[in-house]
């Protein structure tokens, strides 16, 4: 199952890079990317697909020692509009120093933290968002099963509760990662089994899963929430 994950975080990536794609937001786009992990693949992304932002600021709890690639997307950013704060802690002190960004990720870093240090990440994201900041979370949704590194997963509708009570508007949300005897009930007499019967001919069914997870987020394993302030 582990490619199939991988695969899902490549998705997640891919939707937020269509996002800054639109009307080439990326061009004068400011983007805070919460545990932006040690490979950066936000970045890298946007890069592949010859997409530079005009601020990156990339957080994260671990040690980052950039490479190759990481010093070519740098040149081609700038230097003074390239921020690394590395072994930091996004739950702790106030960032409203950062000038609210056109896009915020938090992207698989709630269940690693405690309940009280997620309300001080989504208080701090909030103080850091303006009118017009579009922020994607995704997290794991709680499904009775203990999983390496994950302290805190919630269900669909505690996150939901929780995005609400710290005052964000949801805009939309998506499923990233399913599993087939979760969302085999909502297909039942939907048009869409149909296509599903077909696409099974070809795809195996954990990968089947992933496609058709955006269409029901409340009966995946994780979701993709597009929130505002």
């Amino acid at each position: 199952m582990g490619h199939y994950r991988y695969i899902a975080h490549c998705l997640r990536w891919s939707h937020i890079t269509k996002h800054l794609q639109q009307k080439e937001l990326y061009k004068k786009a400011s983007i805070l990317d919460i545990g932006c992990g040690r490979e950066i693949p936000l970045l890298k992304n946007l890069y592949a697909m010859k997409m530079t932002p005009k601020e990156y600021v990339g957080v994260d709890l671990h040690r980052i020692q950039p490479n190759n690639l990481h010093r070519q997307i740098i040149d081609k950013i700038g230097h003074d509009n390239f921020y690394l704060k590395d072994e930091c802690d996004f739950s702790e002190g106030s960032y409203s120093q950062v000038n609210s960004p056109h896009v915020i990720t938090c992207i698989e870093v709630l269940e690693h933290n405690s309940p009280t240090q997620v309300t001080k990440i989504l208080d701090n994201i909030h103080t850091v968002a303006g009118k017009f900041t579009t922020i994607f979370i995704s997290t794991p949704c709680l499904n009775k099963k203990e999983r390496d590194n994950n302290i805190n997963e919630m269900t669909y509708e505690d996150l939901e509760s929780l995005l609400i009570a710290k005052k964000f508007s949801i805009v939309s949300r998506w499923g990233t990662l399913a599993n087939k005897e979760d969302i085999d009930p909502q297909l039942k007499g939907d048009s869409l089994q149909q296509a599903y019967e077909h696409l099974k001919d070809y795809y195996d069914i954990s990968l089947l899963a992933i496609l058709f997870a955006p269409l029901f987020p409340k009966y995946s394993r994780n979701v993709l929430w597009k929130i505002t302030i």
